[in-house]
């Protein structure tokens, strides 16, 4: 059997991330980054990290991950931006999915900064909403306790 082609291109290893993720191969996700890539999340709240280094931190996260109950179906409303630096694109979309525990549809939007060298991602920027998911997940008292707030 022939080996597909890997990814090279920016957008290329873009898509190919996205496929794996619908996929739920985030195993096969974190193969995409560099040794030494980066994952960072500059929007997480307390208790996930805004930093991941190295491919192998990265597996061990995105497997700890996997049993969340956002389960992504669709990723719609995609837009791409090429950058004056072909390994870099910027994405824009939305995640559309169901909460498995409540069976609860969602649009969750997202906007990523990838930069891709030698086919592979040394830099993925994830710009999410931490509210909305928590909102989703019944998880709002928990998220403000984390910044010392409280819910009534």
């Amino acid at each position: 059997m022939t080996k597909a082609p890997q990814p090279n291109s920016a957008r290329e290893v873009f898509e190919q991330a996205k496929r794996l993720s619908l996929a739920k191969d985030l195993d096969s996700f974190a193969d995409l980054f560099a040794p030494d890539g980066v994952h960072e999340l500059p929007f997480a709240p307390p208790g996930i990290p805004r930093r991941l280094e190295g491919r192998e931190t990265l597996r061990g996260y995105f497997a700890a991950i996997t049993g969340t109950p956002l389960k992504h179906a669709s990723f719609e409303n995609m837009t791409v931006y090429e950058t004056t630096d072909p390994g870099v694109i910027i994405a824009e979309y939305d995640a559309h999915g169901t909460v498995t525990s409540t069976r609860r549809p969602y649009r969750l939007r997202y906007v990523q900064v990838v930069k891709v060298r030698d086919g592979q991602i040394t830099l993925w920027r994830d710009y999410w909403d931490p509210l909305a998911s928590a909102e989703l997940l019944g998880r709002i008292p928990e998220l403000l306790s984390r910044y010392g707030g409280s819910h009534d």
